[in-house]
């Protein structure tokens, strides 16, 4: 038994980590995006069609809220500028795979675009904040139909001295009509501004009116509501609003909801839902089909019922299509609109199938960067710093094994495996120093050389001889052997030196993707 010293390829390991890096890189910040949406299908392609039937695909977006310097104050300037890149980054990658994957005919975003959009700020800075908004959410140079609704982050809640008077006039000039309707695929899309309403709400309430005895404020969300509900001829409505319906405190949001429930109540600036009677008005005076709010951040289900007619209404409260929002998996909503056309055989329209709506969810962008990218960075850590303490310390010893037998068939003692030399003195000399004065091996220049290892026995009386080609004795171009090269390298100094190779190419792809990324 003899013991060696297996030599360590630094090279291929820092190549291998190396590799490996760039493929997680390139597949978490690009792949995971498009693998994210590849179940994510129009609610219509699941159904049967119905001959002569048209569709509407709409996408429906909540609360990108963007943030600004504004958004976390606590945070420091470097910190801010970091938490408002990487968010604007994932919001481009999240929008761009699912725009330009499902190619909607139209799109709605139930609110709150800006995280500062109500605060006091200059001009010049809230149309700096405006285009920043409208670089992230590009739609190219054909875009679709969008349509916007006011939320409490973008208009403000209540009389507050944080709020910009200007918030109102500045949402109109740059987003459109607060309250307002549309007809879509032979449905009424309706869009009500719910802060507004809430404050109108409070006014009404404490003046003691009811909303029919109610002076509705000119222009209000009031007005708007009894208004369309007096136009007659809609066809199904789809009743948009930021803020979701009031429900019972204890009322289920189903399966697909992260955590908790939604529950009433209000803040600075805020308030988690509508209140009963404000809710019963909108159902009682425009009896949607569908319901789709924003506000919460994370999704829910509810089946609200009119107390009049028994009547079940379904509300959707779409998930946030932001990381910054407290869920794990931010998401958005798709919604199709199914419209028949009639035949000549029949003047009237034919019974319109009611609206149909599927979550899509996108990756979990802080779990890659908690769950993923540090653990690896600590793997990759320990193995350096493990690969390069075993190679200050002269490599990995391993030992080989080899048994000799006699005319008799009696084993010898086991011994090592020999170099390449024809003489049965060699069996002998293996057990030897080789002496001073025998020459090193070395390589010509443009190849290589590698002693045999030969191993001799006796079999059946005959002896019997094995040659196998040495591994570890490939010889390269340079005098230096490498191993001798590696190990005159200390070990932190060789620790740092393979941190810095292996790092920097996969950086390097990180930020060329984020640069690509924000340039569209």
């Amino acid at each position: 038994m003899s013991s060696n010293k297996l030599p360590l390829d630094r090279g291929l390991l820092r190549n291998g980590l190396c590799t490996a890096w760039i493929l997680a890189v390139l597949w978490l910040e690009l792949g995971a995006f498009r693998f994210a949406l590849h179940y994510c299908r129009w609610p219509d392609t699941r159904q049967p069609q119905i001959p002569g039937s048209r569709i509407v695909r709409i996408l429906v977006i909540a609360d990108p809220q963007i943030i600004d310097r504004h958004s976390y104050p606590g945070r420091g300037p470097l910190l801010s500028t970091l938490s408002q890149y990487f968010v604007d980054l994932n919001l481009r990658k999240s929008w761009d795979s699912a725009f330009h994957r499902l190619r909607p005919h139209a799109v709605v975003v139930l609110g709150d675009m800006m995280d500062s959009g109500r605060l006091s700020m200059s001009n010049t800075e809230y149309e700096a904040y405006f285009k920043r908004y409208q670089s992230i959410f590009n739609m190219g140079d054909s875009p679709p139909p969008v349509y916007y609704l006011p939320g409490n982050h973008d208009v403000g809640l209540g009389n507050l001295p944080q709020f910009s008077l200007e918030a109102h006039m500045r949402y109109i000039s740059h987003f459109g009509s607060r309250n307002y309707r549309r007809t879509v695929g032979n449905h009424t899309l309706v869009f009500i501004d719910a802060p507004a309403l809430v404050e109108e709400d409070v006014l009404r309430a404490e003046s003691g009116h009811t909303f029919d005895s109610w002076p509705a404020l000119s222009n209000g969300p009031v007005e708007f509501v009894k208004q369309t509900a007096s136009a007659g001829s809609l066809g199904p409505i789809v009743l948009f609003t930021h803020i979701p319906l009031s429900r019972p405190s204890d009322a289920s949001c189903g399966p697909l909801r992260e955590k908790g429930t939604i529950r009433q109540g209000y803040g600075f600036g805020y308030q988690n839902t509508l209140v009963d009677g404000t809710t019963e008005f909108l159902l009682q005076s425009l009896k949607p089909s569908l319901v789709m709010s924003g506000d919460d951040h994370d999704y829910c289900e509810y089946e609200h019922t009119i107390a009049s007619s028994d009547e079940k209404i379904q509300e959707v409260t779409v998930k946030s299509i932001s990381m910054a929002m407290g869920i794990r998996r931010p998401g958005f909503q798709l919604l199709s609109l199914i419209s028949t056309v009639p035949s000549p055989d029949h003047i009237t329209q034919m019974p319109v199938p009611p609206p149909l709506h599927a979550l899509c969810l996108m990756p979990d962008q802080l779990g890659t960067y908690f769950y993923i990218y540090i653990p690896l960075i600590l793997l990759t850590l320990v193995v350096l710093l493990a690969f390069n303490i075993t190679r200050a310390n002269g490599g990995i010893r391993y030992q080989t094994w080899g048994t000799k037998h006699s005319r008799q068939g009696t084993p010898e003692p086991p011994h090592e495996l020999t170099r390449g030399n024809s003489s049965h003195a060699a069996d002998a000399e293996s057990f030897l120093p080789e002496p001073a004065s025998k020459p090193r091996e070395h390589c010509s220049r443009g190849r290589s050389y590698s002693s045999p290892w030969i191993w001799r026995f006796s079999l059946a009386g005959h002896r019997r001889r094995i040659t196998l080609p040495n591994p570890f004795g490939i010889c390269q171009r340079s005098r230096v052997d490498r191993r001798s090269s590696q190990r005159d390298v200390g070990g932190l100094v060789g620790f740092l030196q393979d941190v810095g190779m292996v790092a920097w190419p996969p950086i390097l792809v990180f930020l060329g993707i984020s640069f690509w990324v924000m340039r569209w």
